[in-house]
């Protein structure tokens, strides 16, 4: 896939970034500079898998920290084709260092950070997909059918928050953190209420319930064992998916993870051990054992996800330092442009004033107060 990037600087800026972005000449296509009385700005286009050299080169001098803007558009295609460049020498070195940085391939970490922040928030969406995938997920406990409980794990969006822990532990985001803890135990407390739920109706309508091997099987503790080795390298499949956004691995993660079946498992396995204990049952230490170890499972591939995609993570480059989110959006880094930039961005439009930044608004206000003042001075002397 090919990026454009724009850089947006101010005009007097234009050949230092030039120089710049001559170290990566190798990597970019199609440099072209877009002159302004202000501003400039500057597009090329890459390789996705240079974009991150690229950015972290202009990262070093402060373009788009405390100047400038940087802007990475994903291009459906473009003509010509960019010409992939093989290196020229064949030594050991050579062939070390293109293996070195297949290991290091991913996106920046701001994008890879949008990624993460887009499924850890607490919406209605979010907890009606619980509430859905809950709701397949138990009736695919109860009737014993496999498909219905892989069809739940497709709707279940309880990876996002926890995708969202790892990432905020990586890069030191402790507020990313809070907020994804917060959220993924709210989602947990939601699909164990609607197991709970599911289960209390089917004991109304049919008293002589008993588990099926969809239920059991996640309530032995073999299933332990079983989860940890299918819990490992899902840890790992995640953190690749993020890292190279790939949304369709993604998926086949978040099934391969099982995350909500053992919560909605645990619901439905502890009502109906409340129900054994009140009818004087005898299974019903059994059914709380088993729901205890669904619980259990669940927690244990939180875990192991969140461990192994943390080394992979740190395998892929992205090394366990905070990554300050105000340095994307500084406000002095917008302080130099066109209003056209500032428009876009959200920010309020600024002019110079005697050495000050003063907003527009605030010049139309003073305007406007000047004007009446010299009508009400004209009526006086008439």
């Amino acid at each position: 896939m090919v990026r454009r990037v724009e850089v947006t600087v101010p005009s007097e800026r234009t050949e230092e970034l030039v120089d710049y972005l001559a170290a990566c000449r190798d990597k970019i296509h199609g440099l072209a500079i877009n002159r302004a009385e202000r501003t400039s700005i500057v597009t090329f286009r890459c390789k996705d898998k240079h974009v991150r050299n690229v950015v972290d080169s202009l990262d070093s001098h402060n373009v788009g920290v405390t100047w400038g803007i940087i802007d990475v558009l994903a291009v459906t295609m473009t003509k010509p084709r960019i010409a992939v460049k093989k290196l020229s020498e064949k030594s050991e070195v050579s062939i070390f260092k293109a293996k070195a940085y297949s290991i290091k391939e991913r996106q920046t970490i701001e994008e890879i950070y949008e990624v993460v922040d887009s499924g850890i928030h607490l919406t209605f969406d979010y907890m009606a997909f619980t509430v859905v995938a809950a709701i397949i997920a138990g009736v695919g406990l109860l009737t014993d059918s496999s498909v219905t409980v892989v069809a739940s794990m497709l709707v279940s969006p309880l990876m996002g928050p926890i995708l969202g822990v790892t990432f905020g532990f990586l890069i030191k985001d402790y507020k990313m953190m809070i907020k994804s803890i917060r959220n993924e135990i709210l989602g947990v407390v939601l699909t164990f209420l609607t197991g709970v739920i599911i289960a209390s109706f089917t004991l109304v309508s049919s008293r002589q319930q008993s588990i099926t091997f969809e239920m059991s099987s996640r309530g032995e503790y073999l299933s332990l064992f079983t989860g940890a080795v299918v819990a490992s390298p899902s840890g790992v499949g995640v953190a690749l998916s993020v890292a190279n956004t790939n949304i369709n691995s993604l998926v086949g993660v978040a099934i391969s993870a099982a995350l909500l079946p053992p919560i909605v498992n645990s619901g439905l396995l502890l009502t109906l051990a409340f129900d054994s204990s009140v009818t004087s049952k005898p299974e019903e230490k059994t059914y709380y054992r088993m729901a205890g170890v669904s619980m259990c499972l669940f927690l244990m591939n939180w875990v192991l996800i969140f461990t192994f995609a943390n080394l992979t993570f740190i395998l892929k480059g992205l090394d366990r330092k905070p990554f300050d989110r105000g340095t994307v959006w500084d406000d002095e880094a917008f302080s130099t442009h066109t209003s056209r930039h500032n428009t876009m961005h959200g920010s309020p439009l600024t002019v110079k004033t005697g050495g000050t930044m003063q907003s527009v608004g605030a010049r139309i206000r003073e305007s406007k107060r000047a004007k009446k003042s010299d009508v009400s001075l004209g009526d006086s002397k008439a």
